[in-house]
């Protein structure tokens, strides 16, 4: 079990301090009490360390990263005890570099099944696929609350065939559950 933050966008030294503090605190951690915020990251960093978190308590903010990929394999339940912009358990927003080729590609929350409170917002992120290919409304638990995914990756490849048209990715394996 480790602690989660509450900074928003708002961080603090540069990329290399962000990364390291990332590390420190969800190095070998389950269970996130609070918030998981990812922002500012940079494409070079091993992120591998974040594959063990099974919860969130609060919320997921992912936020003006450059890696292309999010290793949260793992992640199951995220509580929503706590939301980002009063209403969102999954933010996720801005996740390239304008004038690079470095951006977010896959979110691969394959195991993610259940949002227990708040909703999800994933916009502005030029390079993300399968966003669009997600039955949100399957996690989230309130059912008076619509997704809002929009102005994502444009030329991605389809689901896997055996998926049914709703995927994490283009693989047999990335089949939404």
């Amino acid at each position: 079990v480790c602690t989660g933050t509450l900074n928003g966008l708002s961080v603090t030294g540069d990329a290399q301090h962000q990364y390291q503090t990332l590390h420190r605190m969800y190095n070998n951690c389950e269970i996130v009490m609070g918030n998981l915020e990812i922002v500012l990251i940079d494409h070079a960093q091993d992120l591998s360390f974040l594959q063990t978190i099974r919860e969130v308590t609060g919320y997921i903010l992912i936020a003006m990263n450059v890696f292309s990929s999010l290793p949260l394999h793992n992640l199951r339940v995220i509580r929503g005890t706590q939301f980002y912009d009063e209403k969102f358990a999954l933010f996720v927003l801005l996740n390239y570099n304008p004038n690079a080729t470095h951006a977010l590609r896959h979110l691969g929350l394959n195991q993610l099944t259940e949002i227990l409170a708040g909703g999800v917002y994933i916009e502005k992120n030029a390079q993300l696929c399968h966003v669009d290919t997600v039955e949100w409304r399957d996690i989230m638990r309130d059912p008076r609350l619509e997704p809002v995914v929009g102005d994502n990756g444009k030329s991605c490849p389809p689901c896997h065939e055996s998926c049914g048209g709703h995927c994490w990715g283009p693989g047999p394996d990335d089949c939404q559950k």
